[in-house]
């Protein structure tokens, strides 16, 4: 039996030098967030959407617009009813129950085939799901969408930072295995308690509020 073998130069012309995207990367500015979260705090579990533009987008990624328009709606908790007008905003964000960080047939038939993308959103776990639609003549071609949130901070330069190691302190294999991701979710952890915190003073004030306006 003969051995068949592939030299390089053969490899090289089945190599198309096209860029295979499984997701695009969408970028959500922090502002973003924050209205959601906000919303939220002002409503009692319902769900919701808003909508916003694309700023600027690559062949694998797409920077959101920080402006935002939340269109008339009625909702409950498990439903949302878009009433008639007119926007021409092609990304929506529609909030979801805790837990439920899938699009459901009625997202997917009635609200994702209807905008270029669609973000998923809970208010414990933030931005979970996502489509981009790619329109291809009388069809449409959805390609999972990943969000991750713009906290606004550029790339720091710590070259003038020196490190002094003391190793009955700190053990270099200790510091060797710092993990940057592990760090970045810990900020996350941060954030989404501190606007946990917002929620509860936000509902506090409202609920003082009342009271003062019932003693009068």
């Amino acid at each position: 039996m003969r051995n068949i073998s592939c030299t390089t130069e053969s490899s090289k012309s089945w190599d198309s030098n096209l860029k295979v995207i499984d997701h695009m990367k969408i970028i959500v500015p922090l502002k973003l967030l924050l209205v959601c979260n906000s919303i939220v705090s002002k409503l009692d579990g319902e769900e919701f959407s808003i909508v916003t533009h694309i700023k600027s987008r690559t062949t694998d990624s797409i920077t959101l617009s920080e402006d935002y328009y939340i269109p008339k709606q009625i909702v409950t908790a498990w439903s949302i009813n878009y009433l008639p007008e007119d926007y021409t905003h092609c990304v929506i964000i529609h909030r979801h129950p805790n837990g439920l960080n899938s699009f459901s047939s009625t997202d997917q038939s009635f609200i994702n085939q209807n905008f270029e993308l669609s973000l998923l959103y809970t208010a414990e776990e933030f931005f979970v799901n996502g489509v981009f639609n790619i329109r291809q003549e009388d069809a449409i071609i959805p390609i999972p969408a990943k969000a991750v949130i713009d906290y606004g901070i550029e790339e720091i330069d710590i070259t003038n930072i020196e490190v002094t190691r003391n190793p009955d302190k700190a053990p270099v294999d200790k510091l060797s295995s710092f993990n940057t991701e592990e760090y970045n979710y810990f900020f996350d952890d941060i954030f989404s308690e501190v606007n946990e915190m917002l929620f509860r003073i936000e509902a506090l004030e409202t609920e003082l509020l009342d009271i003062k306006t019932q003693q009068r």
